[in-house]
């Protein structure tokens, strides 16, 4: 069994759950095909051969970098310098959240299991 313990190894379990439902979350060119021939909220939106970790990483250095800059200059009292690093750390994290957002996505998408090429089915459970 894999164990979850940051980022890539989360990728790496939906793109085990992608091949048991016959999907190759890792072919690029395939998932490129796919997308390029569905609706916009039918896609994938992951790209699983990216390193997810440094991704994050890099993301939450930008972040926390234009909020240390906007520290810096409302210390200095440089307004005009702070409203503008605080409106990059904002954008930053609206990156961060589609970042999230990307992969609840594909999540939605494998547990609804709507483009699976093969019979793997969850589990059916009653409503009593």
């Amino acid at each position: 069994m894999m164990e979850l313990n940051d980022l890539n190894s989360v990728r790496d379990a939906l793109r085990e759950l992608g091949r048991k439902q016959g999907i190759d979350l890792g072919d690029e060119k395939a998932i490129a095909k796919f997308n390029d021939e569905v609706p916009f909220d039918s896609q994938w939106f992951c790209y699983y051969a990216d390193d997810w970790n440094e991704e994050l990483e890099e993301r939450l250095y930008y972040f926390f970098e234009s909020m240390r800059d906007y520290q810096d200059a409302m210390a200095k009292k440089d307004i005009k310098f702070a409203s503008s690093s605080f409106f990059s750390a904002m954008s930053l994290m609206g990156s961060l959240r589609s970042f999230f957002s990307s992969i609840e996505k594909d999540m939605i998408k494998l547990l609804k299991g709507e483009d699976k090429t093969n019979d793997f089915q969850w589990p059916q459970f009653d409503d009593e």
